[in-house]
Parts: C-alpha cells; sequence; structure tokens
C-alpha cells in the first residue's frame, strides 16, 4: 500500500508525457502543411508577377515600335509663309 501512490504518480506523468508528444507532433505537422501552403503561393505569386512583367515588356515594345513607325512615316509639317515674304 505504500507504493501505490509513486507508481501512480508516474503513470499519469507518463500518460501526460504521451499526450503532449502527440500534441507536439501534431502541431509539427500542421506547421509543415501551413509551410508548404505559404511556399504554393509564393511560387503563384512569383508566377504571376513575372507574366505581368512579361506583359509590360511587351507593350513596351509595341509602344516604342509605333512610335519608331510614326516619327519615320510622318509627313514633315507644311511651312506656313512667314508674314516677311509676303
Amino acid at each position: 500500500m505504500l507504493n501505490w501512490r509513486p507508481v501512480v504518480d508516474y503513470e499519469l506523468r507518463e500518460i501526460e508525457f504521451d499526450r503532449r508528444e502527440i500534441e507536439y507532433k501534431q502541431r509539427m505537422q500542421q506547421l509543415q502543411k501551413e509551410s508548404e501552403q505559404l511556399k504554393i503561393e509564393d511560387e503563384q505569386r512569383s508566377i504571376a508577377h513575372e507574366q505581368k512583367m512579361r506583359q509590360l515588356d511587351e507593350l513596351d515594345s509595341k509602344l516604342d515600335a509605333l512610335l519608331c513607325s510614326s516619327s519615320t512615316s510622318s509627313t514633315p509639317p507644311q511651312s506656313t509663309p512667314d508674314n516677311s515674304e509676303a
């Protein structure tokens, strides 16, 4: 009878330790899942950013091409007679 209490205490501590270990493993798994999800979201944002940058580059190229073609094909302004020539 004298030894009963320490054994029960030991078993309770062991049960508590096992419970905490299970909770720790569950938290670690959850953190890993969240980390993987954040990596996926980061990759998606990076891809979207690269696509937007490519679109901007294409638009810049088209704008440059339009500006170059309009400056080379435009007709020079017509001369207006000076008041001194009239």
